[in-house]
C-alpha cells in the first residue's frame, strides 16, 4: 500500500480516537487485511500507525495540578474512621 492509501485507510479511526474514543487495532487489523489481499500480523498494524505519528497516550498517574503538601495534610488531619458500616 502507498502511504496515501494507509492514510486513507486509517483516518476514520484515528478521528474517532481524536474524538475521546479509544483506537481499538482489531477492526483496524481487518480493514487493514481486506485492503491488502491477504492476514498481516499485527506488528505490521502497529509499524503502519506508527508512520502515521500516532502514538500510544495513556492518562497520568496524576493530575498535573495536584497539590501533594495539601493531600498529606489532609490525611493527617482528617478524622478516622472506626471501621464499622452505619446502618
Amino acid at each position: 500500500m502507498s502511504r496515501e492509501e494507509e492514510e486513507a485507510l486509517l483516518m476514520p479511526f484515528l478521528e474517532t480516537a481524536k474524538k475521546g474514543g479509544v483506537l481499538v487495532v482489531a477492526p483496524l487489523k481487518e480493514a487493514y487485511e481486506r485492503a491488502v489481499g491477504h492476514q498481516v500480523p499485527d506488528s505490521t498494524v502497529y509499524r503502519v500507525l506508527v508512520r502515521h505519528g500516532w502514538r500510544k497516550l495513556a492518562p497520568d498517574k496524576r493530575h498535573p495540578k495536584t497539590d501533594l503538601l495539601a493531600q498529606e495534610e489532609f490525611k493527617k488531619n482528617s478524622p478516622r474512621s472506626s471501621g464499622r458500616k452505619h446502618s
